[in-house]
């Protein structure tokens, strides 16, 4: 039997602008508008690099404002209630898993996330949706990045219908504001992160669940510039989670922004950001000043 052939993965993520006087927690409070817009770009430009005509969706309420994020992407507007953010999300994965065309597979993950290679070996593989884990018992699967295959799609859209019903039942007070999304997914696949390293997929009521570990398909790199000066081969994914977001835009200059051009200054480029990379590395180091971000389990 021949592999089954797939179209480019589509991107999609959720943004909504935070009003003024919005009350509650917030996942990007050390962002201003424009700094987070910058890394939705980069992550949209790090899927086309890997995965050429990939599709680049933004989920978005109507009065978030988006400039300067290179095309093409589309928008597509839902409700949004910025006292549950994060529920607003689920929910807003979901209307758009059931609205859109499943032709391709469906890449869901935060903006702050950068590829590092592509995926379409992954999506070869047989599962329905892959999920990624650590070894964090009481949030074991990060809600960062869910992967939807497009072999079987109805199985895919069960999954992810069941994900937010039990976020909705179980997790939709205080905890709907942050975290609600990965305790309803860890809710959903029921495992220890021990048992989740034994078994690499697993069936969830008829759905064919892959089990991928954060260290190579979700990786959060120490907070330090020594952490990334090598460019982290092996790891596909890259999530820059709270205060590491300071080292997306290196990263990016360093190692993806020059394969975006063939063109021999697109090199040189590359290996100047490297060097000055290695400097802040070393500086790093000499100061003290690298340490690994509090914030594991976000």
């Amino acid at each position: 039997m021949q592999p089954q052939r797939h179209l480019a993965p589509e991107f999609a993520v959720f943004h909504a602008a935070r009003p003024p006087g919005a009350d509650g927690p917030h996942p990007n409070t050390n962002l201003d508008a424009g700094g987070y817009l910058r890394m939705l770009d980069l992550l949209f430009r790090s899927a086309r690099l890997f995965h050429r005509g990939a599709p680049c969706t933004l989920l978005t309420d109507r009065d978030t404002r988006v400039h300067d994020v290179r095309g093409p992407w589309r928008r597509v507007e839902v409700p949004v209630d910025h006292g549950a953010l994060m529920l607003s999300r689920a929910e807003a994965q979901l209307q758009w898993v059931e609205q859109r065309d499943p032709a391709r597979p469906l890449v869901l993950l935060d903006s702050d996330i950068l590829l590092a290679a592509p995926l379409q070996e992954l999506f070869a593989s047989d599962f329905d949706v892959a999920l990624t884990w650590r070894a964090n018992a009481e949030m074991p699967i990060n809600g960062g990045l869910l992967l939807l295959n497009d072999r079987r799609p109805e199985a895919a859209r069960r999954f992810f219908r069941r994900f937010v019903a039990v976020y909705r039942e179980r997790h939709a007070g205080a905890d709907a504001r942050w975290y609600g999304d990965q305790l309803a997914l860890r809710d959903c696949v029921g495992m220890a992160p021990a048992q989740m390293a034994q078994q690499p997929t697993v069936d969830v009521d008829g759905c064919r669940v892959r089990l991928l570990p954060c260290s190579s398909h979700n990786f959060s790199p120490d907070n330090s510039f020594a952490a990334i000066a090598n460019g982290l081969p092996g790891v596909q994914v890259l999530h820059f989670k709270g205060q590491r977001k300071r080292l997306m835009r290196p990263y990016w200059d360093a190692f993806l922004r020059p394969r975006e051009s063939r063109l021999p200054w697109a090199a040189l480029l590359g290996r100047r950001a490297q060097r000055r990379l290695q400097e802040l590395a070393r500086s790093d180091v000499a100061t003290g000043a690298g340490a690994r971000a509090e914030d594991d389990a976000a």
